[in-house]
């Protein structure tokens, strides 16, 4: 869909535009929807509105296919796509009952699974030790990816559970973990590297 590869590349203007155009043709779409909640959600924040249109979405996919699509035989992607992006919608509403629902919901049908994700609507339950646990599963995982989901996760963890020690060591080794790198990380390495040696 020419509408979600602008999507990718953060065109975001040109993305609401394209799948506008779809959703004209063809209210039904459910390709539409999904472009328009991942572009109101990345590119516009306006996070409510995206929960209603991936709502749509996956009403729209699973209306077709079912809520068990099978791999290689539907197209299952957009559906995997569709539940990643509904747990991280979730997460900004603060909804991290229903967060934890969508990754549960997503590993029973596909992989790689969202291991150290769960870690932070874990914490933000305040289930401390199952949160770590997630992040330990995450991190024993071996993928580089769910390595840096964990430590960022257990860098905020231990702060919210009162550790400042542990959630020092956790915060930079996620901050080294590219080398400290502003080119290769996100700033919000070096801001809770900040706030846990402040603390």
């Amino acid at each position: 869909s020419r509408a979600w590869c602008e999507a990718e590349n953060h065109h975001y203007i040109r993305a609401r535009e394209l799948a506008e155009a779809v959703l004209r043709t063809t209210p039904d779409s459910y390709v539409g929807h999904f472009v328009l909640a991942y572009v109101q959600h990345m590119g516009e924040a306006n996070v409510p509105r995206a929960l209603f249109q991936m709502r749509r979405a996956i009403e729209l996919f699973t209306g077709r296919y079912g809520s068990h699509p099978v791999m290689g035989g539907t197209p299952w992607r957009w559906h995997a796509q569709m539940l990643r992006q509904m747990a991280f919608i979730e997460a900004d509403m603060e909804h991290y009952e229903e967060q934890l629902r969508w990754i549960e919901a997503y590993n029973e049908l596909y992989r790689p699974e969202m291991l150290a994700e769960s870690a932070w609507p874990l914490m933000k339950l305040r289930r401390f030790d199952d949160a770590r646990a997630a992040a330990d599963i995450g991190r024993r995982s071996g993928a580089p990816w769910q390595n840096e989901v964990a430590l960022n996760a257990l860098c905020a963890v231990e702060f919210e559970a009162g550790d400042e020690r542990a959630s020092y060591d956790a915060c930079r080794a996620a901050l080294m973990l590219h080398g400290a790198d502003p080119e290769r990380q996100s700033a919000v390495d070096f801001t809770n590297f900040a706030e846990a040696a402040r603390s």
